[in-house]
């Protein structure tokens, strides 16, 4: 299915199985709200790729340079948040999380995925700061990776994650 991110990723729909008690519980709320802002961002990040590409091939145009600048600065932002929300709940939500039975294989594929995910921000950073030098096509390619492995990610997280939460009425104590 080849689905337009900047016009999919805008559905914040609630993930698998998902009952409206869940989707009433602050954290569960919390995370997916977390999770949808990453999606919005990626796909205005993807769009604002396809709108610079169609607009200038090889991104050579003075006019771009303001553009560019300005899709560094935000790619860089994103990136950033991005790995400091995938170590924080490696760090800090899965582990009380198991101790209330979510299983080890999810979490052990969550923390692969965040690994994964990990080395694909990078390489876009890389890219995004290498870009009057590197060809847009590969740019828009590896974005597309990217959208694709978080996309997956963060589906398998919250089918997987957000139940367990939806019993929490406090934070659990950080260890």
């Amino acid at each position: 299915m080849n689905v337009s991110y900047s016009e999919s990723a805008m559905i914040n729909q609630p993930y698998e199985g998902a009952t409206p008690e869940q989707l009433r519980n602050p954290f569960v709320r919390e995370l997916l709200g977390v999770h949808n802002m990453f999606r919005n961002q990626l796909a205005a990040i993807l769009a604002y790729v396809e709108e610079l590409i169609a607009g200038d091939q090889q991104l050579t145009a003075p006019a771009t340079t303001a553009q560019i600048q300005a899709l560094i600065r935000s790619g860089a932002q994103y990136t950033q948040i991005l790995h400091t929300h995938h170590h924080l709940e490696t760090s800090y939500l899965f582990p009380p999380l198991q101790e209330e039975g979510l299983e080890s294989e999810v979490v052990d594929r969550l923390n692969a995925e965040h690994d994964e995910i990990g080395v694909l921000v990078d390489k876009f950073n890389d890219a995004i700061h290498q870009l009057a030098t590197i060809e847009p096509g590969v740019l828009d390619n590896d974005l597309r990776r990217l959208a694709d492995a978080l996309h997956a990610h963060l589906a398998y997280e919250e089918t997987h994650v957000c139940p367990f939460m939806a019993r929490w009425r406090h934070l659990p104590p950080m260890h």
